[in-house]
Parts: structure tokens; sequence; C-alpha cells
């Protein structure tokens, strides 16, 4: 089997498609099933030893004089519909430019949208949030998405989601036959693992943090993940408490966030919040497995990769009900309503002061998350590739 892959999400900062994305490579690259591996990253073609080493290299964020004017520059381009339209004819007419040599490969876009291929195609599509949630998008995206998915859909061969949430979803909104879609859970790497306070130690304390005490939340800082309801439900919290496990928010800025953002910046001050803004890949399992309990408040999710992760790490989860982290979670979290503040500061409280339900919890969650890795998530891709070949 060949297969042509797009690693656009690949490019910094790496978000949940790009951790799909790397898994998926680094387990095809062992793969005795897949004799040839051709990487698209937009601009040209790479083998994936190369896509991801170059993916290792760029997870650091740009620096120096000329990132607020690239930042600016960069902005009004994604703003910009025209500028967008253009960027998607060229990228896909460099990959028509060679499509004469890829016709025996299998393409999958991990990331919604398929570009021109003739051979066959998966596409993984993650969540319906633009439609659910549109405010929650750029305007742009929400269009490109209502307008390329419906092609999408009915030109692929097979379609893959992450969750049986959203199968049931993307099958019932769009009327996709239910053969062609197939639910296949992410996974959680190998590092993600509990750790005791000897191993957190060195990177805790490069962030002034002690194992054990603090409260957790990983994602990017925007409404849909639910930030501004823990924001409220930690403050909510007596100041004993907060004062004794701060909250640490580990995410990059996203999408009309500038009310919330304002929000931390006075919790900072006036409760001792901390946000650790861009977290290096390696110091990450530290932080999870140091972390008192993870809190992910998330509005609506395709899959929740952060609760999974917290899971294999040792540490207790607090996350949303009615939403596609159930099936990660099933018994082994305490969940919430979507948005319910006082309850979830109820929930807080009660785990902070119930250290024995909350190693339970913690062991719970451990032993389910043994039944989610990439290993596993790479093989039932596999078959989906057999299946759209067939």
């Amino acid at each position: 089997m060949k297969l042509l892959i797009n690693t656009e999400s690949l490019k910094p900062p790496i978000t949940g498609i790009g951790t799909y994305t790397q898994n998926l490579l680094h387990q095809f690259v062992e793969s005795r099933s897949i004799e040839a591996i051709e990487c698209f990253s937009g601009h040209h073609f790479t083998s994936a030893t190369q896509a991801l080493q170059q993916c290792s290299v760029r997870r650091q964020p740009d620096s120096g004089t000329a990132a607020p004017v690239k930042g600016l520059l960069h902005g009004l381009l994604r703003r910009s519909t025209l500028a967008y339209r253009a960027r998607e004819t060229l990228r896909n007419s460099l990959l028509r430019l060679k499509s004469g040599q890829l016709k025996g490969f299998v393409y999958h876009e991990p990331n919604f949208i398929l570009r021109a291929h003739k051979g066959p195609c998966v596409a993984t599509i993650h969540d319906l949030s633009f439609i659910h949630y549109p405010h929650y998008h750029p305007a742009k995206r929400v269009a490109w998405l209502t307008r390329e998915l419906p092609k999408t859909l009915a030109r692929a061969d097979m379609l893959i989601t992450d969750s049986e949430h959203i199968r049931r979803e993307v099958i019932e909104r769009y009327h996709v036959s239910e053969e062609r879609v197939r639910t296949i859970h992410l996974g959680a790497a190998r590092c993600y693992a509990p750790r005791s306070a000897a191993q957190t130690a060195e990177a805790l304390n490069g962030y002034g943090l002690s194992h054990g005490q603090y409260l957790l939340f990983v994602g990017t800082l925007e409404p849909r993940k639910g930030v501004d309801t823990l924001l409220e439900a930690w403050t909510k919290l007596p100041e004993e408490l907060t004062e004794a496990y701060p909250l640490v928010l580990a995410g990059a800025p996203g999408w009309s966030n500038a009310d919330t953002l304002s929000t931390i910046a006075q919790l900072k001050q006036s409760r001792g919040l901390r946000h650790l803004s861009f977290v290096p890949a390696n110091a990450l399992p530290a932080l999870y497995a140091g972390a008192y309990a993870f809190v992910y408040p998330s509005h609506y999710e395709g899959f929740g990769l952060p609760v999974l992760e917290a899971m294999r790490s040792g540490v207790p989860v607090i996350c949303t009900q009615d939403t596609s982290m159930c099936e990660i979670t099933g018994d082994s979290a305490l969940l919430i309503e979507r948005g319910a503040v006082d309850q979830l500061s109820v929930q807080m409280r009660w785990l902070l002061e119930n250290r024995g339900a909350r190693d339970s919890l913690a062991s719970e969650g451990l032993q389910r998350s043994h039944m989610f890795s990439w290993e596993r998530c790479a093989q039932q891709t596999l078959d989906i590739y057999s299946q759209a070949t067939g």
C-alpha cells in the first residue's frame, strides 16, 4: 500500500489535528503494510521521516524582532477571503502537478477537506463545531467548511470520525451511508504516565509549581473550550483552596477570546492564577502528572485528547456530560452540564477536600485509558485504507 497524507497541520502551534497526524505518521513509518509515504505540506512534498523531523524542529514558537510584523501580516491574510481562496487554489494546483506520480496512492486528509487527488480518498471529520457553535470560529472558516464539507463527504471513499458521537452527527446531518463512516478513537502517547514528585520536580520547578498542588487546564484559550466557565467556577472556591491549589492554564490564545484574556490577567493579579501560555512538548507529561486534578469543561469536542492524556497520567478528570468525552471517560470522571458554573465549582471543591475519592477516580481513569492507543488507532486506520482501495 502507498499513502499520500496531508501534513499541513504539523506547522506550529501544533493543535489536536497536528497531534493526530504526527502520531499516525510515527506508527506508519514502522508499519510493514505501507511501502511508500508521500507527505504534502501545502508547499512541497517530503518523506514521512522528513516531515516528522521538521515537526520536532519547529515545535518552539517564533521569536525575534520580526515576529510582530510577521504576525500582523499573517493575521491580515487569514482575514482575507480572497487570499484564503487563492492559497487553497495554489495548493490544489501543486498537488495536481504531481498527480501522475501518485495514481497508486491512497490519499488521507486528516483535516476535513479533501484536496485534488484522482485515487482512493479517505477524510477524517473531527467534529461539526462550525455548525453547532459558528460564533466560536472565524466567519471565513465557517463559510469554507459549509461550502466544501459536503463535497468531501460525497467524494471520499471512506470517512473517519474520532468518536461515535461525531459519527452519528455526520450521518444524521448529511445523510451519509453508515457503511462509509467509521469511528476510530485517538490514543495517548506513551510519554503520558503517572510520575512521582521526584520525577516531575525538574519540570515543575521551572514554572514555580508543586507536585499535586494545582488544578490544570490544557487547551486553546477560547470560548468553546469552556475557559470562562472554569475561571468563574474557580473563583467561587474558598480563597484558602485557591491559594493552596492555584488554577494553571496551559494553552495558546484562540478565537474571540479578548474578554477571556482580560479575566485571566485580572485573576493572575488578584487570585494567583497561573497562565503558562506555550509549554514545550517535553514538559507536558510532567505538567499533567503533577496536577491534583484536570478540569476540562469544554462545550463540545470531537474527542477530547487532553482528557485522555490526563487520565493516562494518573490524574482525575472533570469534564462535560453529553459530549464525545464521555466515550473516553466512561464512569471514571466527574461530569458537569455544559456551562454549569456552580456545579463545576461544587465538583472541584468536593474533589479537593476528598483525597481518597480523588485517588480512586485517578486509578479508575488510568485503567480505562489503556483502552486507547495510537497503535490501535493506526491499525484501524490502515484497515480503512484497505476498504477504500477495495
